[in-house]
């Protein structure tokens, strides 16, 4: 059996999710990195992510995938990326607000601050590296996974106001969801 077959998302509430994960290893490697590449890219599909981290699905190594064709979006190719150690080496333009989502949190939008434009230094699955600016949502999502290699939720990186408004949506949409069970 292969082992990403075995790969789910963690509840949020694991500690994995707050921890620093340890640098992918390519001499002695926690498991493939294909596998791990293709788990990860099958769970963030299968869920409709556009991004997923190594530890949110239980595995303390400094890998994401990000995936945009989980998007639906008309006209919109599925782009599918893996990295393996990615260390963020510039941070600019203005920070901006969006909504954000997360696998590890379902349901919970929030809006969180970050830069428009990164540029990143990462491994690909051959170990080889890699350097590349990204911009916009590309830019955002590597932000988000990123953090969680550092044990950061967004949950973290939201003000009060957003989180608060968030929490009030999230229970709101429970109950009415409830609601509509109810009457059928």
């Amino acid at each position: 059996m292969v082992y990403y077959m075995n790969m789910k998302l963690v509840e949020q509430i694991d500690p994995i999710l707050r921890k620093v994960c340890e640098p992918f290893d390519f001499n002695e490697p926690v498991m493939d990195p294909y596998e791990l590449a293709e788990g990860l890219h099958e769970i963030r599909r299968k869920d409709g992510g556009v991004g997923l981290a190594a530890p949110q699905v239980g595995i303390d190594t400094r890998a994401l995938v990000i995936g945009m064709g989980s998007l639906e979006t008309k006209g919109t190719e599925d782009y599918d990326q893996v990295f393996f150690n990615p260390i963020i080496t510039l941070s600019e333009g203005k920070e901006v607000y969006w909504i954000e989502g997360c696998l590890s949190f379902p349901g919970l939008f929030v809006k969180v601050k970050r830069h428009e434009t990164i540029e990143l230094q990462w491994d690909s699955e051959e170990g080889s590296e890699c350097n590349q600016k990204f911009e916009g949502i590309t830019s955002r999502i590597l932000q988000h996974e990123i953090d969680h290699l550092n044990g950061i939720t967004f949950l973290k990186r939201a003000n009060r106001f957003h989180l608060e408004q968030a929490q009030k949506q999230l229970k709101l949409s429970k109950r009415r969801k409830r609601n509509i069970d109810e009457k059928i």
